[in-house]
């Protein structure tokens, strides 16, 4: 019932936001013919309900068509806070100083046709900057110790949400398969995610293909994230192992001639799921390393007294002022982190969940070189 009510209060606030923006925005085509009126109109209207026929006809349509929808309508979610606040930033100084700007307005556009324009083309650079900002991946290098024994220094690549499907797609899929091949990772983990809503443009794309094309010397890991189970989970793990992603589900396996222990957690949205006491105990030798997608509940990790734990999810609000959201919500919703004895690290992960924008947050790519102080110690002794 709480869930009902917050999605009708969030899409009335959606559609009065939307309303007030047309109104903002109107000027700059009151003086134009009345076909140009209509257009804007009907263009209005159609990037307020792209999220919904997104939704709505995504199975009846082609996928290149669905990905269109989903695109400019997701995308518009995210930067409409950015138009209403523009909107009402220059309604408060219009309010403030309405006559003095009126003044120093260029003769050509009356006041309010110019408050259009600077919302119109604030949206615009806002967008812009998002996007390349999207696009400019960081890449975190993350020097990680244990105290327990390793035969060599082990490089692993660690990403989340990767959200593939209608916005993310086999081009920009290549590129980071390229990355993650180009570091020769001993092991490459998966925190959950890596899939969006829907294995309609995973297999109209063939992603298992390039997913298939990752390289690591002792194999490639996942855990399920919410959006595994959101695309439907069974086909979900059906489409990861075809493209040899070994998924762990409340499942341990060993790997580095038993050196390394993985601890693969199914998500939270399995209410059923096992507890990480019921997963593992404490071993003095192996170094155990959970992957856990949504970053709750992290004292569990290290009451265990487990190494390490990497998780996503949070992708850190993606876009401000969202991040204050989810920075409020978890303990770490970015970041290293420790706590007693074990190490985490929250990714604000790869992809994006909707529109290409990353306002204030980053997507990055995590690097780990994990090495042992034990022999070292040995030798002091």
């Amino acid at each position: 019932m709480k869930g009902r009510l917050l999605f009708a209060g969030v899409f009335i606030a959606y559609f009065f936001a939307n309303l007030y923006l047309g109104i903002r925005v109107y000027p700059l085509f009151e003086s134009t013919i009345w076909g140009v009126q209509v257009l804007y109109g009907v263009a209005v209207a159609l990037l307020v309900i792209s999220p919904i026929l997104f939704f709505a006809f995504r199975k009846r349509i082609s996928v290149p068509k669905a990905a269109v929808l989903y695109k400019v309508g997701t995308g518009w979610l995210m930067l409409i806070t950015y138009a209403f606040l523009l909107a009402l930033l220059s309604d408060v100084a219009l309010a403030l100083m309405g006559n003095y700007l009126a003044t120093i307005t260029p003769p050509l556009f009356h006041l309010y046709q110019w408050q259009a324009g600077c919302i119109v083309l604030g949206t615009i650079v806002i967008a812009w900057i998002g996007n390349l900002n999207y696009y400019r991946k960081k890449v975190v290098q993350l020097n990680l110790k244990t105290e327990k024994p390793l035969s060599q220094e082990v490089r692993i690549v660690v990403l989340s949400d990767l959200h593939l499907g209608h916005a993310i797609s086999r081009k920009e899929l290549k590129r980071w398969v390229t990355f993650i091949n180009a570091q020769q990772a001993d092991v490459v983990l998966f925190a959950g995610d890596i899939i969006d809503n829907s294995l309609l443009p995973l297999t109209y794309y063939k992603l298992d293909e390039l997913l298939r094309e990752i390289k690591s010397k002792q194999g490639v890991y996942a855990c399920l994230g919410n959006h595994e189970y959101l695309a439907n989970v069974e086909m979900s793990l059906a489409f990861l192992e075809k493209a040899n992603i070994r998924v762990l589900r409340d499942e341990v396996v060993e790997v580095l001639e038993g050196q390394i222990q993985l601890i693969g957690r199914d998500d939270k949205s399995n209410p059923h799921r096992k507890t990480l006491q019921q997963l593992v105990q404490p071993h003095p030798q192996q170094v155990q390393i959970v992957l856990d997608h949504q970053p709750y509940a992290l004292e569990a990790a290290a009451e265990q007294q487990l190494d390490f734990q990497f998780s996503g999810h949070t992708h850190r609000g993606q876009v401000w002022p969202f991040s204050w959201i989810t920075d409020y919500l978890f303990e770490q919703s970015h970041g290293y982190l420790k706590k007693g004895t074990t190490q985490y690290y929250i990714s604000s992960g790869l992809g994006i969940w909707g529109g290409r924008y990353r306002i204030g947050t980053q997507s990055e790519y995590v690097v780990v070189t994990l090495t042992s102080t034990y022999k070292k110690e040995k030798v002091d002794a």
